[in-house]
């Protein structure tokens, strides 16, 4: 893999895989921006990578260490409390036909997350709701459920296992086929399971409970993982990274094992620096 270290990626943001031609994957930690907002919301937070966005070319403009400024394009985003991988491209070019492929849906992106409950009516499924958008309290976008007109919401989700002991959560994989404002989380809330840590969708009575109390204090949704395939100057380009499960997943089940469990499997380290931690079945 080459070397992106005159990339100022924020803390923890670390490069997962990288194709020659450009492109790469990065996971960025839970609480971290995927760009700078454009208003004062936000301003505390910190930004995927330190320097000038472009809101018009969706770049960052980065000093390359040799007096010059080169270019890194964003292709997808994620909420500030979601974690998981991110997308980047070095070629203009590139990045204009890996986002027509987000764009068709034709990029294959898995999460996952716990949810509240043990268990789901049926264990994998579709939800298809349709959904709109709208001002929250403190003029952020929200989504929530339309009972007329508005945008289709489309997710497959699949139970992978139940938190050990009696604790009320269960890992759930969760797959968009299409890309509405806050989709996962407002759907697993609106199929009677919250995301835990979900401060603006969730259950607060059982975040509280679940997670602050033990000391939890983020949304419990990653991005898993994400795959994508395309014809690029007269070759087939395949690109699949995998963002191995958190942590704080781990904990907040009681540990790896789990009674019903679907298989939990220690992944091979995607790129450098990725610590082997145990990943869901893909």
């Amino acid at each position: 893999m080459s070397d992106f270290s005159w990339i100022p990626f924020a803390p923890k943001v670390r490069v997962l895989n990288a194709h020659p031609a450009g492109l790469l994957a990065v996971e960025k930690p839970e609480g971290v921006l995927a760009h700078p907002n454009q208003d004062d919301k936000g301003k505390d937070e910190v930004a995927l990578i330190s320097g000038n966005y472009s809101f018009e070319e969706e770049a960052f403009h980065v000093r390359d260490g040799q007096g010059g400024i080169k270019r890194v394009y964003l292709l997808n985003r994620l909420d500030s409390p979601t974690s998981g991988i991110l997308l980047l491209s070095l070629d203009a070019a590139l990045a204009v036909a890996v986002k027509e492929l987000f764009a068709k849906a034709k990029v294959s992106k898995k999460y996952i997350a716990l949810v509240k409950g043990r268990g789901l009516k049926s264990p994998r499924g579709t939800w298809q709701d349709v959904l709109i958008k709208s001002k929250g309290p403190g003029g952020g976008v929200r989504s929530s459920k339309s009972t007329g007109t508005g945008a289709p919401a489309i997710s497959l989700y699949q139970w992978e296992r139940a938190a050990n002991g009696e604790l009320p959560l269960s890992l759930l994989k969760l797959e968009p086929r299409t890309g509405r404002t806050h989709q996962l989380r407002v759907q697993s809330a609106m199929h009677g399971h919250p995301i835990l840590g979900d401060r603006t969708y969730g259950d607060f009575d059982f975040n509280k409970s679940m997670g602050t109390v033990r000391g939890f204090k983020r949304l419990f949704l990653h991005s898993h993982s994400t795959d994508l395939e395309l014809d690029w100057r007269g070759e087939k380009l395949a690109f699949k990274s995998v963002s191995p499960i958190p942590q704080e997943f781990i904990d907040a089940l009681g540990g790896p094992d789990g009674g019903n469990a679907a298989a939990l499997k220690k992944p091979k380290p995607a790129g450098t620096q990725v610590s082997p931690r145990l990943r869901i079945r893909l």
